[in-house]
């Protein structure tokens, strides 16, 4: 492999990780939901609102992720990285917007 080529996949494959590591914080925001909702302090309705679009967003990004660390095609690594890294970034904006609107509607 050219070292061109290589640049390439380890680019793409970090933008993957980056995907993955944004999915995590999701995960995390919906873990701190669920614990609330159990300590008897339920967050606002409109969180669980606004954390599917945010959902919807990260597994189409997740999938594509590991699709991207398991292949070598260049025609196939092109798609996918463009891909996951716009479903990544969305669904990161779309988190931060559920925090701020959360952090506005708490008590």
């Amino acid at each position: 492999m050219d070292p061109a080529s290589e640049a390439k996949l380890i680019l793409a494959r970090l933008v993957g990780k980056f995907t993955l590591l944004f999915a995590f914080f999701y995960f995390l925001a919906l873990l701190t939901d669920v614990v609330l909702l159990f300590k008897g302090d339920p967050p606002p309705p409109i969180a669980w609102l606004l954390l599917i679009p945010a959902g919807f967003a990260f597994v189409p990004g997740v999938i594509d992720a590991v699709n991207l660390h398991r292949t070598t095609d260049g025609q196939r690594l092109s798609r996918l990285w463009r891909r996951c890294g716009l479903l990544g970034v969305a669904g990161m904006a779309l988190l931060v917007g559920a925090a701020l609107v959360m952090r506005e509607a708490s008590p």
